[in-house]
């Protein structure tokens, strides 16, 4: 028959090494396409969210892992709740992640829990927009005191609970701030 071979020609041996590589990058996709849209196991680091989030001061206490969920990103379905932690770019450096918790969502009249940018002003939260704060009063943790209010296009997303250490693990979904000594 005078067809087209679709096949690649392929040197002897080669086979096993295609066939590999194949598996290799579909499975990357594969994780690629999990952390971009369902969600994926983020390290919290500083104190800026303590005592909610690394309450200790011992160092593996500073790393406490936590599961940031991407889907109701992803399926257009989040709807911000004061309360929430959220995962987001920094509107300073957008190669930067940070993480906080949700002080004001659209139409709240929020007071300044800092006398950074606003000098305790109220400020009425934008539509699209929410505002953001450190659960930390006492660390300079960039927040919405900051930079203002944060576009909900930049949260990339939902902190549901703390995975590791395992005597930590808890969800985190209608968690508040926890009061008390930082770091004991």
């Amino acid at each position: 028959s005078s067809g087209i071979n679709a096949e690649w020609p392929l040197r002897p041996g080669t086979t096993g090494l295609l066939h590999k590589l194949r598996y290799f990058l579909g499975g990357g996709m594969l994780v690629t396409a999990v952390y971009d849209y369902v969600g994926c196991i983020q390290t919290v680091r500083g104190l800026s969210m303590s005592p909610t989030l690394n309450p200790g001061p011992d160092l593996p206490r500073l790393r406490e892992k936590v599961w940031v969920s991407k889907w109701e990103l992803t399926l257009n379905r989040y709807t911000p709740r004061v309360g929430d932690i959220v995962v987001f770019k920094s509107p300073k450096d957008g190669k930067k992640l940070a993480m906080k918790r949700i002080a004001g969502i659209e139409g709240d009249v929020v007071t300044p829990s800092k006398t950074v940018k606003y000098k305790l002003n109220p400020v009425l939260v934008k539509p699209g927009h929410v505002w953001v704060e450190a659960d930390n009063p006492h660390t300079n943790g960039r927040d919405s005191n900051e930079y203002g209010q944060l576009h909900l296009g930049l949260v990339t997303g939902l902190v549901k609970r703390i995975i590791w250490p395992y005597s930590r693990q808890q969800n985190l979904r209608d968690s508040k701030p926890l009061q008390g000594d930082v770091g004991s």
